[in-house]
């Protein structure tokens, strides 16, 4: 039964492959920024004493998890083979 499951996954429609990129999308997202907003507060916590550099330093964390992970799945997203939209002047 399990031996015929990756033939069935390979012969997926496109909508259930796009289906699939979102949710892994999603999960990517969610957990780099719950990631990088906890070692973004870890370390404004060992290294600042004001709550404003603090903060930043949380933002700053989870900046960088979320351009990370929009990196990612737009690579994820390409691999597709969607047409792009022309730029706008």
């Amino acid at each position: 039964h399990f031996a015929s499951m990756p033939s069935a996954m390979a012969t997926r429609p496109p909508e259930l492959s796009m289906d699939a990129k979102w949710e892994a999308a999603i999960d990517l997202t969610l957990r780099r920024l719950v990631y990088g907003s906890l070692a973004g507060g870890a370390v404004g916590l060992m290294l600042f004493r004001g709550a404003g550099t603090r903060s930043a330093s949380l933002a700053f964390g989870a900046g960088a998890a979320l351009g990370s992970a929009y990196t990612d799945c737009s690579r994820q997203f390409e691999s597709l083979g969607l047409p792009k939209l022309p730029p706008k002047l």
